[in-house]
């Protein structure tokens, strides 16, 4: 039993903990799949509207271009330039805390903390070229590059011809750039430059990164709100739970009284309900068995309750012992005394007999005023039927000597019993009417047990020969002069056990 209490031991974790830890991990993991979605969507967009805005500013600073790089306008063409890339410059900022710009900007969003702030022009592009025929720059928004030989970036292609826009990616100093190429064109289609825009991703990273990090502290915050409501709701949920485990485990300590109130109309509501019929049937169940057990054996009861398929009711042929005993001058006796004495002393003489029977598992038949009858091989029969039959038979003779001393001994009126013991084949089952039914046997050798019993003086044990060939290596016997008994043509060979040889 030990074993077994051990090997259920370990740490106990609780249904409502359980419950919340994979809700909490079920709502993780798809929160983390909708950031990652929502994060590539908005990143997607936002990417398409800065490429079509530096696109759109990169046509309009290649149009208005167009006259001053012809005539070699200089200052036109660095005034254009300086137009089309952010103000005031960022370029410094872009090397400033990534993280702390955004964690502040979302502080400020949350908490009403932002400040109204002039829109940037241009923001993110930080560099516009205008770049004649020959490969020069001829104007830039950093007057130091104008005249120096234009080197594309590295990883990206030329603008082809026919082409009136090209948008490539590449990465410089570990931060990510686009370059936005769109030719400068005279009347007729022909050739004169390009304008190339540096568009700083870091615009994009950042917005997207916010309004990512938004989400997820909502999702945390939710995720908290959310683990906190189903604790207090899988608490609600298993107090019926708790309840339940109080009343199995009343029920194992043998209380079938218990029946726990339905407060719900769920799963839970039936479970209830299901656990009070249990309850219910099991107190009948025990009822039954205490009723039973005043006929049978507990060993026998124990034998009936483990496979109750065995217990044919029905008529059924089978071989058993029967074993009946009656107390001598019963008559007379009730003639002489007091009804409540004569009750009390039927009382006492059968209550050492039925004690004697149930302990070598015995079916106690019934009462017939003051004779008993005990059947052994029914409702299963076992190889030492007879045996513990006779052995029965012993032990009465054995306690009635001892009860008569006592009695005796106090002055009170003793009797004597007479014990017919027979084994053979019977019928048994339900015998009576639909009104009263009685669980026997019947058959001529229960007759042949009762009449042997009937020719037995007081305090003696009168054995037929089937008995006594089934248990004669087991107890020693006397043989005893044949008896005439009713329906019967012939003597009957009786015996009387005298000792127990093994």
């Amino acid at each position: 039993m030990a074993k077994k209490q051990n090997k259920h031991k370990g740490m106990r974790i609780p249904l409502s903990f359980k419950f919340s830890f994979f809700v909490g991990l079920l709502l993780t993991c798809i929160m983390a799949a909708l950031t990652v979605f929502i994060y590539n969507q908005e990143k997607t967009a936002l990417s398409f509207e800065v490429k079509k805005r530096g696109s759109a500013i990169a046509k309009n600073l290649a149009n208005n271009a167009e006259e001053a790089l012809t005539t070699n306008e200089e200052l036109t063409l660095f005034v254009l330039a300086r137009q089309a890339v952010q103000e005031p410059m960022t370029a410094d900022k872009q090397t400033g805390d990534f993280w702390t710009g955004i964690l502040s900007n979302i502080k400020d969003d949350m908490f009403g903390l932002k400040k109204e702030e002039k829109p940037i022009k241009n923001d993110g592009i930080l560099d516009a070229l205008v770049i004649n025929k020959q490969g020069k720059i001829v104007s830039s928004s950093d007057v130091k590059r104008k005249g120096d030989d234009y080197k594309l970036p590295g990883g990206i292609r030329p603008l082809n011809a026919g082409e009136d826009v090209l948008i490539q990616e590449y990465a410089e100093n570990g931060k990510n750039y686009f370059d936005i190429a769109v030719p400068i064109t005279s009347i007729g289609d022909k050739v004169l430059g390009e304008v190339h825009l540096k568009v700083s991703q870091d615009l994009i990273t950042k917005v997207v990164t916010s309004a990512t990090v938004k989400i997820v502290l909502i999702t945390l915050a939710a995720l908290f709100i959310g683990i906190l409501v189903s604790i207090i709701l899988v608490t609600v949920m298993t107090n019926p739970i708790k309840s339940l485990v109080a009343g199995v485990r009343a029920m194992g300590n043998g209380n079938f009284d218990i029946q726990i109130k339905i407060k719900t109309r769920d799963e839970l509501g039936e479970l209830t309900d299901a656990f009070n019929s249990t309850a219910k049937s099991l107190k009948e169940k025990e009822l039954l068995k205490g009723a039973f057990s005043t006929y049978v054996s507990g060993a026998l009861m124990e034998e009936i309750l483990k496979d109750p398929a065995k217990l044919s009711l029905h008529g059924k042929k089978l071989k058993a012992t029967m074993l009946f005993t009656d107390i001598r001058g019963f008559t007379s006796m009730s003639e002489t005394l007091d009804p409540v004495e004569v009750v009390s002393i039927i009382n006492e003489y059968l209550t050492l007999q039925t004690d004697k029977v149930i302990k070598w598992q015995g079916l106690l038949d019934k009462f017939i005023g003051d004779c008993v009858m005990a059947v052994y091989g029914v409702p299963f029969a076992k190889e030492d039927d007879a045996y513990r039959a006779v052995r029965t038979a012993m032990d009465i003779r054995e306690g009635l000597v001892k009860l008569n001393a006592i009695r005796e001994r106090r002055g009170l009126r003793t009797v004597g019993i007479g014990i017919g013991i027979n084994t053979g084949d019977v019928v048994s089952g339900n015998m009576g009417s639909p009104q009263k039914m009685d669980y026997t046997v019947i058959g001529d050798n229960v007759n042949l047990a009762s009449r042997l019993e009937a020719n037995a003086p007081a305090g003696r044990i009168f054995v037929s020969e089937s008995t006594y060939l089934e248990t004669k290596d087991k107890i020693q016997y006397d043989q005893l002069e044949s008896v005439m008994v009713k329906g019967k043509k012939e003597p009957v060979k009786v015996y009387e056990p005298v000792t127990v040889l093994i």
